[in-house]
């Protein structure tokens, strides 16, 4: 669906990056360039049903009352081959805690239970990839680290190797 002959893209929660290009929501007014002032925790969300070709969500689902009800309306806007780009905090990172407005915490296979038949849904994308991020600020055991963390990120998330704190888990869902 095109809005004045652009395609529809969301930039949710963009609170101070918003993006070119991208229909940019906040429920602060203040935040820059919010071209929607609106409350995520409402539904449904002012789109038609298969409006949007892409969605970004950084740093906003750990901020939500229900972040599963938010996956759904982002599977519900979405258009059949539109691409979701999620960014979460990994729960070992400290400020996953600290921040007192973050209300869940996410790990590697967190997205998955969203493109496969768990039980839990009653939607379904039809693909997922993920991976755990590093900050790389003065840390060269991050660079050489992330790697091998990401081909193994069971044995990581389970192991003493979280003394290793990873920041976000990004993923990407295909509907």
């Amino acid at each position: 669906m095109n809005i004045n002959g652009m395609k529809i893209k969301l930039n949710l929660g963009s609170g101070g990056k918003p993006l070119e290009d991208y229909i940019n929501i906040d429920r602060n007014v203040s935040a820059p360039k919010v071209d929607l002032v609106y409350d995520l925790d409402e539904y449904p969300w002012p789109f038609k049903t298969e409006s949007v070709i892409e969605v970004v969500a950084e740093h906003c689902l750990e901020h939500l009352i229900d972040h599963n009800r938010a996956m759904k309306e982002i599977h519900r806007v979405l258009v059949k081959g539109g691409l979701a780009k999620i960014k979460v905090p990994h729960f070992t990172w400290q400020f996953a805690f600290h921040d007192p407005t973050h209300r869940h915490f996410f790990g590697y296979n967190t997205f998955f239970y969203y493109a496969r038949d768990c039980g839990y849904f009653d939607f379904k994308f039809s693909s997922c990839k993920s991976r755990i991020t590093f900050g790389k600020r003065l840390s060269i055991w991050n660079i050489i680290l992330e790697p091998m963390f990401n081909l193994f990120p069971n044995v990581y998330e389970q192991s003493p190797l979280r003394i290793f704190p990873a920041l976000t888990v990004d993923a990407e869902l295909i509907k």
